[in-house]
Protein backbone atom coordinates (compact mmCIF):
# COMPACT_ATOMS: atom_id res chain seq x y z
CA UNK A 1 0.00 0.00 0.00
CA UNK A 2 2.90 2.51 0.56
CA UNK A 3 3.12 2.15 -3.28
CA UNK A 4 -0.23 3.78 -3.88
CA UNK A 5 0.42 6.59 -1.64
CA UNK A 6 2.50 9.16 -4.47
CA UNK A 7 -0.50 7.85 -6.75
CA UNK A 8 -3.08 8.99 -4.76
CA UNK A 9 -1.01 12.15 -3.07
CA UNK A 10 -0.41 12.98 -7.16
CA UNK A 11 -4.04 12.48 -8.02
CA UNK A 12 -5.44 14.50 -5.79
CA UNK A 13 -3.04 17.43 -6.39
CA UNK A 14 -3.93 17.48 -10.05
CA UNK A 15 -7.77 17.16 -9.28
CA UNK A 16 -7.14 20.30 -6.92
CA UNK A 17 -5.55 21.98 -9.89
CA UNK A 18 -7.88 21.22 -12.56
CA UNK A 19 -10.83 22.34 -9.90
CA UNK A 20 -8.90 25.45 -9.55
CA UNK A 21 -8.85 26.27 -13.00
CA UNK A 22 -12.18 26.18 -13.62
CA UNK A 23 -13.45 29.66 -12.63
CA UNK A 24 -15.12 31.46 -14.58
CA UNK A 25 -14.44 34.72 -16.74
CA UNK A 26 -15.48 37.81 -15.34
CA UNK A 27 -19.25 38.32 -16.07
CA UNK A 28 -20.09 41.86 -16.45
CA UNK A 29 -23.06 43.88 -16.63
CA UNK A 30 -24.91 44.35 -20.09
CA UNK A 31 -26.70 47.76 -20.92
CA UNK A 32 -29.55 48.95 -22.42
CA UNK A 33 -28.49 51.82 -24.49
CA UNK A 34 -31.19 54.03 -22.92
CA UNK A 35 -30.29 57.92 -22.92
CA UNK A 36 -27.89 57.97 -19.76
CA UNK A 37 -26.06 55.44 -20.82
CA UNK A 38 -25.94 57.22 -24.72
CA UNK A 39 -24.49 60.41 -22.56
CA UNK A 40 -21.85 59.08 -20.78
CA UNK A 41 -21.04 56.37 -22.89
CA UNK A 42 -19.43 52.59 -22.47
CA UNK A 43 -16.18 53.67 -21.22
CA UNK A 44 -17.61 55.50 -18.10
CA UNK A 45 -20.50 52.85 -17.74
CA UNK A 46 -17.43 50.11 -17.67
CA UNK A 47 -16.12 52.27 -14.85
CA UNK A 48 -19.76 52.80 -12.86
CA UNK A 49 -19.42 49.14 -13.38
CA UNK A 50 -16.43 48.72 -11.65
CA UNK A 51 -17.24 50.71 -8.57
CA UNK A 52 -20.65 49.16 -8.29
CA UNK A 53 -18.75 45.87 -8.45
CA UNK A 54 -16.56 47.10 -5.60
CA UNK A 55 -18.97 48.42 -3.42
CA UNK A 56 -20.86 44.47 -3.68
CA UNK A 57 -17.19 43.05 -2.52
CA UNK A 58 -17.17 45.17 0.48
CA UNK A 59 -20.81 44.84 1.45
CA UNK A 60 -22.35 41.98 2.99
CA UNK A 61 -22.46 39.72 -0.42
CA UNK A 62 -19.43 39.73 -0.32
CA UNK A 63 -19.05 37.79 2.82
CA UNK A 64 -22.26 35.92 1.97
CA UNK A 65 -20.36 34.43 -1.72
CA UNK A 66 -17.06 33.29 0.63
CA UNK A 67 -19.40 31.46 2.81
CA UNK A 68 -21.13 29.55 -0.15
CA UNK A 69 -17.69 28.97 -1.24
CA UNK A 70 -16.65 27.44 1.81
CA UNK A 71 -19.33 25.26 1.75
CA UNK A 72 -19.24 24.05 -1.73
CA UNK A 73 -15.51 23.35 -1.04
CA UNK A 74 -16.79 21.33 2.47
CA UNK A 75 -19.34 19.45 0.15
CA UNK A 76 -16.79 18.05 -2.68
CA UNK A 77 -14.46 16.74 0.30
CA UNK A 78 -16.86 14.60 1.39
CA UNK A 79 -18.34 13.67 -1.69
CA UNK A 80 -14.18 13.03 -2.99
CA UNK A 81 -14.13 10.77 0.80
CA UNK A 82 -17.02 8.77 0.50
CA UNK A 83 -16.34 7.68 -3.39
CA UNK A 84 -12.44 7.20 -2.00
CA UNK A 85 -14.07 4.50 0.06
CA UNK A 86 -16.58 3.09 -2.10
CA UNK A 87 -14.08 2.48 -4.69
CA UNK A 88 -11.78 0.87 -2.49
CA UNK A 89 -14.84 -1.62 -0.86
CA UNK A 90 -16.10 -2.06 -4.42
CA UNK A 91 -12.20 -3.21 -5.67
CA UNK A 92 -11.73 -5.62 -2.83
CA UNK A 93 -9.27 -3.82 -0.93
CA UNK A 94 -8.95 -2.10 2.92
CA UNK A 95 -9.86 1.70 2.53
CA UNK A 96 -6.73 3.02 3.11
CA UNK A 97 -8.15 6.67 5.02
CA UNK A 98 -5.24 7.96 5.56
CA UNK A 99 -5.19 8.94 1.86
CA UNK A 100 -8.44 9.05 1.24
CA UNK A 101 -8.82 12.13 3.52
CA UNK A 102 -5.54 13.55 2.21
CA UNK A 103 -7.42 13.61 -1.04
CA UNK A 104 -10.33 14.60 -0.27
CA UNK A 105 -9.06 17.79 1.83
CA UNK A 106 -6.67 18.69 -1.84
CA UNK A 107 -9.62 18.60 -3.45
CA UNK A 108 -12.06 20.49 -1.21
CA UNK A 109 -9.46 23.14 -0.99
CA UNK A 110 -9.33 23.51 -4.74
CA UNK A 111 -13.06 23.35 -5.19
CA UNK A 112 -13.18 26.06 -2.39
CA UNK A 113 -10.70 28.05 -4.39
CA UNK A 114 -12.54 27.53 -7.44
CA UNK A 115 -16.11 28.46 -6.40
CA UNK A 116 -14.86 31.45 -4.43
CA UNK A 117 -13.15 32.90 -7.13
CA UNK A 118 -15.81 31.76 -9.90
CA UNK A 119 -18.35 33.63 -7.26
CA UNK A 120 -16.44 36.69 -6.80
CA UNK A 121 -15.64 37.28 -9.66
CA UNK A 122 -18.84 36.04 -12.05
CA UNK A 123 -21.11 36.69 -8.71
CA UNK A 124 -23.80 35.46 -7.54
CA UNK A 125 -27.56 36.23 -7.88
CA UNK A 126 -27.41 38.78 -4.67
CA UNK A 127 -23.83 39.89 -6.14
CA UNK A 128 -25.75 40.67 -9.40
CA UNK A 129 -28.66 42.28 -7.75
CA UNK A 130 -27.07 44.17 -6.12
CA UNK A 131 -24.51 45.77 -8.95
CA UNK A 132 -27.63 45.91 -11.42
CA UNK A 133 -29.07 47.98 -8.11
CA UNK A 134 -26.38 50.39 -7.69
CA UNK A 135 -26.04 51.04 -11.41
CA UNK A 136 -29.39 51.51 -11.62
CA UNK A 137 -29.26 54.41 -8.93
CA UNK A 138 -26.58 55.79 -11.31
CA UNK A 139 -29.43 56.03 -14.56
CA UNK A 140 -27.90 52.88 -16.34
CA UNK A 141 -30.22 49.86 -17.15
CA UNK A 142 -28.82 46.22 -17.35
CA UNK A 143 -30.69 43.86 -19.42
CA UNK A 144 -28.55 40.42 -18.54
CA UNK A 145 -24.82 40.02 -17.95
CA UNK A 146 -22.25 38.28 -20.45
Amino acid sequence: MKTRTPYLSSLALVGAVVLSGCATPMAKPAFYPNAHYQSVGPARAEADAQACASLAQQSDVGAVNKMDAAHAGAAGAAGVGAAGVVGSVLSGRKPDLKNIAAGAAAIGAGGAAAATAGQSISGSGLYRQFVQQCLAERGYHVIGWH
